[in-house]
């Protein structure tokens, strides 16, 4: 799949309105709108480097409005948008 950044600036922050079990996104604020997550396709964490590390839990989500990569900032416990797929 390949990735493109479409109009974002580096890592917007969103904010997650809805978690599923496992804090599993199911609904996230992006730019004044509301996304519904119909699907979580894939999940995985990434070490921060450096000192006071931290984990970013990733998700690449499908939403109605296309495919999204978004994260938590686990130090910060903030959620970013990474990437709008499609």
């Amino acid at each position: 799949m390949r990735r493109t950044r479409r109009g974002l600036r580096r890592h917007e922050r969103i904010q997650l309105t809805q978690s599923r079990q496992n804090s599993y996104p199911r609904r996230f604020r992006w730019r004044g709108r509301n996304y519904d997550v119909a699907a979580v396709q894939e999940a995985w964490t990434k070490m921060q480097r450096g000192p006071g590390r931290s984990a970013r839990h990733y998700f690449r989500v499908r939403c109605t409005e296309g495919i999204y990569e978004i994260f938590r900032d686990t130090k910060l416990d903030t959620w970013y948008l990474a990437a709008q797929l499609s």
